[in-house]
């Protein structure tokens, strides 16, 4: 099973690709990733590199402005998909 440091790595990569102006330094786990410059565009290629690098798969209803609002948020979520 992976870790949540491991997940929260793999989480930092996949939105530093989509957002290639933000730094790690810049990209904190508390930090709200929107106000980074994530929009709808880069928000739909990031939830399908999720469900790609961790083998889930996301439904509608769990893709909302809370779950990706920060990377914490999206490590939550991520480790409650693959507890299921």
């Amino acid at each position: 099973m992976m870790t949540t440091t491991t997940i929260q790595e793999q989480v930092q990569g996949l939105v530093l690709e989509v957002l290639p102006d933000v730094t790690l330094e810049e990209l904190q786990d508390d930090v709200d990733i929107f106000n980074l410059g994530l929009d709808s565009i880069n928000t739909m290629t990031l939830i399908s590199n999720l469900q790609e690098t961790f083998e889930i798969e996301l439904d509608v209803s769990e893709i909302s402005f809370e779950n990706f609002q920060n990377i914490s948020t999206i490590v939550e979520m991520i480790e409650e998909k693959k507890s299921c």
